[in-house]
């Protein structure tokens, strides 16, 4: 048989036992990334909303010392009430007095609003943190599934890649490269047996001439359909 199709025959069986080995991972790889972003942005959430809490509390504080000197000012305007002697003071001194009350009612309502939006942020971040708590909890038990996993693999996967490296060496650059191309357009599939006149890929036939050919191992042939290297095998009952 010819020496690059007997190469490309290994490096198919090895990349065939590489795939089954990455499929015991099934979907723990991915789940731990998806679990990770999830985390980062329950993170970024909670952050968000301390921070927003804080901005709000602020507010609070800013407008209580608000109340406080308006009221101050209200009861100095409305001492000062009963000493005045002219209409002009009188009206100057209700106006004031009609201000500190808007400024006081204003403030009041700021700090009603901030308030229920301080209860809402809270009650937020109580939820992002219970649901972090939880998310942290799948995160390690899948990171502890997915060691196990490539734990056990770990020994037959670095013997099956020297022996996939081995076989590399000896297929030329243009051949591998074609491998890997329909490789990966093929399912993992890119050399297969003729079974029965057929390609064992497609399953189309394949002319008299290139059984011939293929079943002598000669030179490199390819399905015309697929693409796939085809090779002559003695167990398949041609």
């Amino acid at each position: 048989m010819h020496e690059t199709l007997m190469s490309l025959i290994q490096l198919q069986m090895i990349d065939n036992q590489l795939l089954m080995i990455q499929e015991k991972l099934g979907d723990l790889p991915a789940m731990v990334q998806g679990l990770k972003e999830e985390i980062q942005s329950k993170k970024e959430s909670i952050k968000t909303n301390t921070a927003a809490v804080s901005d709000l509390q602020s507010k609070v504080l800013v407008s209580k010392g608000k109340i406080q000197d308006h009221k101050a000012k209200l009861e100095k305007y409305q001492e000062q009430l009963y000493l005045v002697t002219t209409n002009r003071e009188y009206d100057a001194l209700t106006t004031e007095i009609d201000y500190a009350k808007s400024q006081i009612s204003e403030a009041e309502m700021t700090i009603l609003e901030s308030n229920e939006q301080i209860d809402k942020l809270e009650g937020s971040v109580k939820v992002d943190e219970a649901d972090l708590a939880d998310l942290l909890e799948q995160l390690k038990e899948a990171e502890e599934a997915l060691a196990d996993t490539v734990k056990s693999t770990e020994s037959e996967k670095e013997l099956l890649e020297d022996k996939r490296n081995e076989a590399l060496s000896k297929v030329p650059k243009r051949f591998y490269q074609t491998y890997e191309r329909v490789r990966k357009a093929r399912r993992g599939l890119a050399v297969v047996p003729m079974e029965r006149g057929a390609c064992g890929g497609c399953h189309n036939r394949i002319i008299p001439q290139k059984r011939v050919e293929i079943q002598k191992g000669n030179k490199l042939i390819v399905c015309d359909i697929c693409g796939r290297f085809l090779y002559w095998n003695d167990d398949n009952g041609e």
